[in-house]
């Protein structure tokens, strides 16, 4: 695989590495110093650990509002009402929410957040030699395969992550109330603003000169990788 193509495959965890400082393409996410704590933040020290948070490209966060985006973009506008009335106050929040970032978003909705993320494990999997380069390639491939299927082009992309990042940092612990409040507020939270203003000025070039329609070609499946390993 070429280098452009495989800067297209690091640049998916491109919002992670806005917020931490590190490369956008670099196979290793940080390029020099090791800096990415798994174990703390993650929990993962060894690499079966590593591979079976995988998973998480389809099973994790973004799955909560996955079937709001699916009805709202469905949905006639009395429909669409109908259904806000009939929802508890929470999900009524949480289609609200979905209504709003539709627009920026469209229908893959906030499935960039655990993608991304999940881009940053196998990048600072492999500086932890807990995969090999191309186990790397071929399990970034597929999350690629993913982030095109769920959007069109790298700005709805990079706003389902932001939006998805707003929600998980207010949703955990957060009432009907804080929630709705804490959403609204999300746009002028610190971390976000750095985010927005680091890609800005750092990756906007970068994804100009990626086009989210290149061809990528299918890296052959590693024999290393496990039978039950995510793909």
């Amino acid at each position: 695989m070429d280098e452009p193509a495989q800067n297209w495959l690091h640049a998916l965890s491109a919002p992670m590495a806005a917020l931490n400082g590190a490369s956008y393409t670099a196979p290793d996410y940080y390029e020099d110093e090791e800096q990415a704590d798994l174990e703390r933040w993650w929990g993962i020290s060894n690499r079966a650990q590593l591979l079976g948070m995988l998973g998480m490209a389809d099973t994790g966060h973004a799955t909560e509002l996955a079937g709001a985006y699916w009805q709202y973009q469905r949905c006639l506008p009395s429909q669409w009402q109908a259904l806000l009335d009939s929802l508890e106050p929470r999900q009524r929040i949480l289609h609200q929410y979905a209504a709003h970032t539709f627009p920026d978003c469209g229908p893959g909705g906030t499935r960039a957040w655990d993608l991304a993320r999940m881009g940053y494990l196998l990048r600072a999997g492999l500086k932890k030699s807990y995969i090999s380069l191309d186990e790397s390639l071929y399990l970034h491939y597929r999350l690629a395969l993913r982030a095109r299927h769920y959007y069109n082009r790298w700005d709805r992309y990079l706003a389902g992550y932001l939006f998805g990042k707003a929600l998980w940092n207010i949703a955990n612990d957060s009432s009907d109330e804080q929630l709705a409040a804490g959403l609204e507020r999300q746009g002028s939270d610190h971390w976000n603003r750095c985010i927005v203003l680091n890609l800005r000025h750092g990756a906007q070039d970068l994804l100009a000169g990626l086009p989210w329609d290149m061809e990528l070609p299918e890296p052959p499946r590693p024999a290393t990788l496990e039978e039950d390993c995510w793909s």
